[in-house]
């Protein structure tokens, strides 16, 4: 049954990235969708909270980019941002903003790690025809090595507006 009294949301989404070894300052995941962020087209939300579990047990230390658009940036994941990319400027004219992850910002839960933040409200943007909007994951620390594609999976808490 559907929640019709409050404008919060729960968003999970998949960081789909490649099982293999990132390196610092290197893309992780670029144009990820993160659906129905916004109530209608063109709309705006806050996000109130992130967390990203990772199931590689990695101390991912990582900016999350949020844009209106799913231009990538990068042509793959591993990466350096704007490597192989004619043009960022599309992603930058439309970014949102960004929430960094620092090496505190987790806990290590042995098989995983969880990590949180909490009390960001970053106000986003959906494209005039979206609900959507898309984010991108750099990595920030040391080599960040990932065991299948899809063991990055973030939430994303929104107040929808």
């Amino acid at each position: 049954m559907a929640n019709n009294l409050s404008n919060y949301k729960v968003i999970t989404v998949t960081a789909t990235t490649d099982a293999e070894g990132i390196a610092q300052n290197k893309v992780v995941a670029t144009g990820i969708e993160i659906p129905e962020a916004v109530l209608g087209n063109g709309g705006c939300s806050l996000i109130k909270s992130i967390t990203l579990s990772d199931a590689s047990n990695t101390s991912l230390e990582c900016d999350i980019i949020f844009s209106s658009v799913s231009t990538a940036i990068s042509d793959d994941e591993g990466k350096a941002v704007g490597e192989d990319v004619a043009d960022l400027d599309d992603v930058i004219a439309n970014a949102s903003g960004w929430v960094s992850f620092g090496s505190g910002d987790h806990s290590d839960l042995v098989d995983a790690r969880l990590h949180t933040k909490t009390g960001i409200d970053l106000m986003v943007e959906a494209a005039t025809s979206s609900t959507s909007i898309f984010m991108h994951i750099v990595n920030r620390g040391s080599t960040a090595t990932f065991a299948a594609a899809d063991d990055v999976k973030v939430k994303i808490g929104i107040l929808q507006r």
